[in-house]
């Protein structure tokens, strides 16, 4: 072997040497571009989601309090509908009660002249009696004396 050649091997193998040792660090780096590339990513991904869970978190939010404003609203709406149907049940009440008391005053008022009127008969029919009592007396005496004046022998 010959110098030529030895030199020629050597470069060769120098040129080898320099291709792939350049081929290395552009593995390397394409390697390293994309691990940074996955960092990124990785990184926008965390951001979105954060983003996302912040809208949803206000959605959330939003959507509560249109919640309980509507229940409220409902709530309202229900205590005044209550309180329409009480007032209403309570009006029937208070006429079926008015009803009731002026029934119970006409019927009171009813017995009361038919109790005057048993009155009325029980005083007219006392004074009768006590009439027939007076003329039942007067006639007894009548005919007591009478007899002893028609020659009888009293007894």
């Amino acid at each position: 072997m010959n110098f030529w050649t030895i030199l020629l091997l050597s470069l060769a193998a120098g040129g080898v040497l320099i291709i792939g040792g350049g081929l290395m660090m552009y593995m390397g780096s394409l390697v390293k571009s994309a691990y940074q590339i996955k960092v990124e990513i990785r990184s926008e991904m965390e951001q979105g989601i954060r983003r996302l869970e912040e809208d949803i978190d206000k959605k959330s939010k939003w959507i509560k309090r249109d919640l309980i404003e509507e229940i409220d609203k409902m709530k309202a709406a229900v205590q005044t509908d209550n309180t329409k149907r009480f007032n209403e049940f309570l009006d029937t009440i208070n006429k079926r009660v008015a009803e009731f008391e002026s029934g119970v005053t006409r019927d009171r008022n009813e017995i009361l002249k038919v109790i005057e009127n048993h009155r009325q008969t029980i005083t007219n029919l006392d004074q009768r009696m006590r009439a027939l009592k007076r003329e039942q007396k007067a006639g007894e005496i009548g005919a007591s004396r009478a007899a002893p004046a028609d020659g009888a022998a009293p007894a």
